[in-house]
Formats: C-alpha cells, structure tokens, sequence
C-alpha cells in the first residue's frame, strides 16, 4: 500500500539533492530510513527478498535520493511479469515510498519517480501498476498515472477490541461501541462447506503442485503469470508465516488456497487468503473454493482478523462467512485510506502504449488481481 509518506511534488532547483541508482552498500541505509518513516523494523533479510531477489529483473528496481552525506529518499519497485491473453511482459509496481520527513516538500518524490520513468523507458518493463491511496495518488496523477478503480478489501474481524482500540489504530470511543456489536455479528457467521471435497493442508508454498493448478485454467485477463518462479519468490518473505490447502474430488485436485500469517507492529494477528488457483473456474471449482475457505476460517481462530481480497472469490462467498467490505457499513466508517489501482505506461503517454496486446490498460474488467499482485508484504 502507498501513502504520503513524502510525495510533495514542488521542486526546489537549488536543493543539493542527487537521485542516483540503488547500490548493495545502501541496504542499511535505506532501512534505516524505512524504520523512520514507517515506524517498523524490517530486517535486512526481508529487503534483500522483496528487491534484490526479485527473478524478473537483473538488479533492483531501488532509486534514492541522497543529500548532506545521507539517504533521504527511496524509490523501490517490484517487478512482475504479467500475462495480457497470450502475451507476457514485465511490470513495476511502486512500494515503500519513502522521503525524510526533514526533506519533504522539496521534489523528491516527483524527482525519484521521474528518475526512474527515464531509466527504464527503453529497457524492458512495459508498465508501471499501484495501490496508492487517496494521499499518495496526486502525486502519481501528475506524473501520468491513470486511475482504473478503487480495490476493495474484504475482513473478517474476529477480534474487534483488537482491531479497534489503539493498537490496530483504528476506531475508538463513542463509535466504537456500535461498531463492535456489528463486527460481532458478522464474523459468528460461518457457510456451508460443500459436500465432497477433501482438503488437504500443508505447510509452506508448494510451488509445483500451486503452478500446476493455475496452469489448468490460465485467465485472459490482465493478471501476474503464476509458475513455479512466482511462487518461489512472490510468498517467500520473512514476515509471514505460510500454509497450502489442495482441494480434492475422487483423488483429482480441484483448487488450491495460499494462506499467510503475521502479527503486526501493533500486536494484531493477521491471516490473509493471498492466493487462489485457479484463478477462474465453473461450479465444481467455485464448490471447491468454498471448501478451501471454510477450512481456513476453521484453522484460525486465533487471528484477530482475517483479510481477503475481492477477487477471485466472491463477494458472496466472503459475506457468507462473516468477510465484510471496507467499502461499505460498518468498516467503511472507520477505515482509515480507500485504496485506488492505478497504471502508467512507461513510454509514449498519449498513445498506443496504453494498450496492451488488445487490453486496454484503464478498463478495469481486463485486470484479474488479488494479494498476489498487491503489496501487502
């Protein structure tokens, strides 16, 4: 998720500010300043998965803005390769956005993002794709990103005293009170789970039998390619905790579900449905599907919250078993950022390049997304 978290756009051309390339000898200095502007500590083994590990880029997609013999800006991307129909390509997305609070303001971020738009206009990347919310989006506006859609999230809120008093930062005091009775009578619901279907658990990302699911019904739709690579690195970060569910039918995989696992800075236990594969399918798989995700509300009681995103399930589905949307009462009354998908081609804004082998990049019904394609890590 992107917020504000430095993206002034005014410019100051007397600023003895350099914007340069990431360098392995930055790491600690960028997570320094990671720790002050988003007030966590991430380790040094969490960076080197999410952007020097990362299998569709020779080197990490990091740019930094320096000044005064210091890191003051960062400017990292994740690269994926997307699938467009039968077409494949490689994508950006902009996360942890970072600018010194003491150098905010002066163009950093428009200047780190313009840096990066420049580098990569003739290399292989096609687009730049986000979530930013509705304090970074401006800023990404004007650099020639365009909005395809608000995302909804959808939770099931197990513990709401969790979620709503100061340590998940969220609502308290005189709301709090009829958003707890409401938070409470929908996370007692449960669905029906299907009849038929053994489900299977396991721990890790086993990434063979995942890619082979997916492989089974390949969506048109714009959407992350899902191989053996992916799997290998998309869900290896070190602050989660991971586990499989294979849903079977007369010994035949079905569907899988990739659950992950981790407590926040502020104490709350989140367990989020992070993948689905296939993506896409008919009533067997849907059947399938709800199986998976009864299994999964059954295995974690203990979180305090369970987070899902709204496709591939279904909205119905997720309602059924106590998910609510943060687009809608009671959540939308307290959440605390709506969070918009937004896209930019990396050359050529006013053409054909918004485009992609048919797809139209700002049509929201030619993108498939789920955590997969999110920056929830």
């Amino acid at each position: 998720m992107e917020t504000n978290a430095g993206a002034g756009v005014s410019e100051d051309p007397g600023d003895r500010v350099e914007v340069r390339r990431y360098r392995p000898a930055d790491r600690a200095d960028v997570l320094a300043l990671d720790e002050v502007v988003w007030d966590r500590a991430m380790s040094g083994s969490w960076f080197a998965w999410k952007y020097e590990r990362n299998p569709y880029l020779s080197e990490p997609a990091v740019f930094l803005a320096e000044a005064d013999g210091r890191v003051v800006g960062a400017r990292p991307f994740m690269a994926f390769r997307l699938r467009a129909g039968d077409e494949s390509l490689c994508a950006l997305q902009a996360t942890d956005t970072m600018v010194h609070p003491e150098y905010r303001g002066r163009g950093i971020f428009t200047r780190m993002n313009r840096r990066a738009i420049d580098h990569y206009a003739d290399l292989e990347p096609e687009l730049c794709f986000n979530f930013p919310n509705q304090m970074a989006w401006p800023g990404y506006r004007k650099l020639g990103w365009r909005a395809v859609d608000e995302r909804t999230t959808y939770y099931r809120v197990q513990n709401p005293t969790a979620v709503l008093d100061g340590r998940g930062g969220r609502l308290v005091g005189h709301a709090a009170g009829p958003a707890l009775r409401a938070l409470q009578g929908a996370w007692t619901r449960t669905g029906s789970s299907p009849d038929g279907f053994a489900v299977e658990r396991e721990e890790g990302v086993p990434e063979g039998a995942l890619a082979e699911l997916y492989r089974r019904r390949v969506p048109e739709e714009i959407h992350a390619r899902r191989d053996e690579e992916f799997y290998r690195w998309r869900y290896a970060s070190p602050v989660w905790r991971r586990h499989a569910y294979v849903a079977s039918e007369n010994g035949d995989a079905v569907a899988g579900l990739l659950a992950r696992t981790r407590t926040t800075s502020g104490g709350v236990t989140v367990t989020q449905v992070a993948d689905v594969v296939p993506l896409v399918g008919g009533p067997r798989w849907s059947a399938a599907v709800a199986c998976l995700l009864d299994r999964v509300v059954a295995d974690h009681p203990h979180s305090d919250v369970l987070a899902a995103h709204e496709s591939p399930l279904s909205g119905d589905l997720l309602l059924a078993y106590g998910f609510l949307p943060d687009s809608r009462l009671p959540l939308s009354r307290f959440a605390s950022h709506r969070c918009t998908f937004a896209v930019r081609p990396l050359v050529d804004l006013e053409g054909a390049s918004w485009d992609v082998n048919g797809y139209r990049l700002t049509n929201d019904s030619n993108w498939l997304l789920s955590f997969g394609e999110r920056d929830t890590s």
